[in-house]
């Protein structure tokens, strides 16, 4: 299947935009103008019921509406595209509304490590034992996801990409580092990367005086979005492809392919199964995680389903994530009591393999706030949520459970409040 990719510049050439009204059309074009839109032929052709299109989860996944800006937003968007105004007036405005949208959530410039004085900016190291690698040539993705928390990777005129081609800084950092032992490469999405622009980046990960290292893993969307890149009698690179994933496992290294699926609909045809037996043959394993989402999958039944699918496929659930508070955050967000029992309801009704999840956890400032529960105090009546870092910027901190003051209306760790007894933390110890 030839790779058709469709972006601002020519999605009315898109088949299925017949059904599409001119002003819906027009809602895209200006919204787009703000969120990065990228999708591709697979997408359009397997996955959105354009029957269906404004309900369907995969349209609303990859094709921005109105809704995704605050009505003042799309209306200082919409009025400096129609009027007589500069492309440089235009890109003010349209840079402007992309500041107010928290463009790098978490602290992410922060996590930027330093070698010998010089920034390595094409990494993050925020946890002890993993840095983040952001391959140059992977900085885009198969199609783009409207909730995506990475979204100024995709805007050039925006200074605030993560990037770089030099591996080698990389693993002499590993190297002074002894605690790293594994690597993620993300971007944007690795797998966009032919096995020749791959292939040297893990020639260097495979130096054997690089003991420490032990596990390499892929962020990416690519089996929801483009499965073609897995199977060679599509493409022509994919037995290349296939054959790096065997090298890096005999080579004695973990590999997992962190697999993202936002809905069962991208698991459910042949041509991305095919994809995930092969790569399944090379060794390594796929770990699948998503965010919980209003509009695409805030369905406890639709969860339960997507996860029993992937232990099917022998793929091993890994997170349920909290929508990130970036971008179009107000559109896709769930209060954090509704997420936690729609996970609650959803795991209870998968079988033992599906427990290898963690959920619902956030990304937060100082690491991944796991919510392990709500509980009532016996003696008062008040509710709390329960909660641990899985992850956090120091390693001592992670597992040991805290409380905050209940919210059913509250979406993110930082607007409850921690609970004190006598003024002192209830962590424990």
């Amino acid at each position: 299947m030839r790779f058709i990719t469709y972006n601002l510049k020519n999605f009315r050439e898109i088949e299925y935009m017949r059904y599409l009204p001119e002003e819906t059309k027009r809602e895209i074009d200006i919204v787009s103008r703000v969120i990065p839109f990228k999708t591709n032929n697979y997408v359009t052709d397997y996955l959105i019921d354009w029957e269906n299109y404004e309900k369907d989860p995969i349209y609303v996944l990859n094709f921005p509406n109105k809704n995704m800006l605050t009505d003042n937003q799309y209306e200082r968007a919409r009025n400096v595209l129609d009027g007589n105004h500069s492309k440089l007036d235009i890109n003010r405005t349209v840079n402007k509304i992309r500041m107010e949208m928290n463009p790098h959530p978490a602290q992410q410039m922060t996590n930027v490590p330093v070698l010998d004085g010089e920034q390595l900016t094409g990494s993050q190291h925020k946890y002890r034992d993993i840095i983040l690698f952001f391959p140059s040539q992977g900085q885009t993705c198969h199609a783009h996801c409207t909730f995506c928390f990475r979204w100024p990777q995709f805007v050039k005129d925006l200074d605030l990409k993560f990037s770089m081609r030099e591996i080698a800084k990389v693993v002499e950092y590993i190297k002074r580092n002894e605690s790293i032992n594994e690597i993620l490469f993300t971007g944007g999405d690795p797998m966009v990367m032919s096995p020749a622009e791959l292939s040297p980046y893990i020639d260097a990960l495979l130096d054997p005086d690089l003991v420490n290292l032990s596990n390499i893993r892929f962020g990416t969307k690519s089996l929801a979005y483009w499965p073609f890149t897995f199977l060679p009698e599509f493409s022509g690179e994919a037995e290349d492809m296939l054959k790096l994933f065997r090298r890096i496992v005999e080579n004695g290294k973990h590999l997992s392919f962190m697999a993202h699926f936002n809905h069962p609909v991208e698991l459910d045809n042949q041509v991305v199964r095919e994809a995930i037996f092969n790569i399944r043959q090379t060794g390594a394993e796929i770990r699948t995680q998503a965010p919980i989402l209003n509009h695409i999958n805030n369905d406890s039944d639709l969860w339960a389903r997507m996860w029993k699918m992937q232990v099917d496929l022998g793929l091993i659930p890994y997170y349920m994530f909290v929508e990130r508070e970036t971008g179009p955050y107000d559109y896709f967000q769930i209060p954090l009591a509704e997420v936690y029992k729609t996970y609650q309801r959803a795991i209870r009704e998968t079988g033992s393999f599906a427990k290898t999840l963690t959920g619902p956890v956030m990304s937060a400032d100082k690491g991944k706030v796991h919510i392990m529960g709500i509980v009532t105090n016996p003696v008062d009546g008040n509710k709390y949520f329960m909660m641990q870092y899985v992850r956090h910027r120091d390693y001592t901190k992670t597992f040991r459970p805290f409380f905050m003051g209940y919210d059913e209306k509250a979406t993110w760790v930082d607007q409850l409040n921690e609970v004190k007894a006598d003024n002192i933390s209830i962590h424990s110890v």
